[in-house]
């Protein structure tokens, strides 16, 4: 059953929404899949750049996270609860897919300039998500979290269950890595 958003209870009452899924409410269940549905794909998208991947990867983070709600501390928040386990899957995910995947051919059309425009645009993509999964995954999951996703630094702390100033120190180090990482790529002055 389709869960309309706009008539989502707020963020407040997801306690509630919790309780009723722990007494097997199906409804419940639906109304966080559907607040969380959205912003699940983005963040695993960040990841793993596959869309087939990263479908697959969000419904097996909604089927984990309902036969784990009993796992759950009572007050603690189901997003950001929710968003630790979708992490810690993608990077599992991307480490056994990195084993065995073959260049994928992109799916997108080709953008105005040509193709020497194309050949460049996609080089630049790809050495972006080489440099981002360069990284290491927690410095990765901040730049995701927060950059790609736009997660502010106290819901990445409580994401990834850290002080939010190690969560800004670790935004600052994988910043300059990039830099460092795309530096052929930066304008000359």
């Amino acid at each position: 059953m389709a869960v309309d958003s706009a008539a989502l209870p707020p963020v407040s009452d997801e306690p509630e929404l919790v309780a009723r899924v722990r007494r097997g409410d199906r409804e419940a269940f639906g109304a966080l899949l559907t607040r969380y549905a959205d912003q699940a794909f983005a963040v695993a998208y960040g990841f793993l750049q596959h869309v087939e991947d990263t479908e697959d990867l969000v419904h097996d983070a909604f089927i984990r996270a309902l036969e784990r709600i009993d796992s759950l501390e009572p007050g603690s928040s189901f997003g950001a609860w929710f968003y630790r386990l979708l992490v810690n899957a993608a990077l599992n995910r991307r480490k056994y897919l990195a084993r065995r995947r073959m260049e994928d051919v992109p799916l997108t059309a080709a953008a105005p300039g040509g193709p020497a425009v194309d050949t460049e645009r996609a080089e630049l993509r790809g050495r972006l998500a080489e440099a981002l999964s360069s990284l290491p995954a927690e410095l990765e999951t901040v730049v995701i979290l927060h950059d790609l996703e736009g997660f502010t630094h106290p819901e990445i702390a409580r994401v990834l269950e850290i002080p939010e100033g190690t969560c800004r120190s670790h935004l600052s180090r994988a910043r300059r890595m990039l830099r460092d990482f795309l530096k052929e790529y930066q304008p000359r002055s």
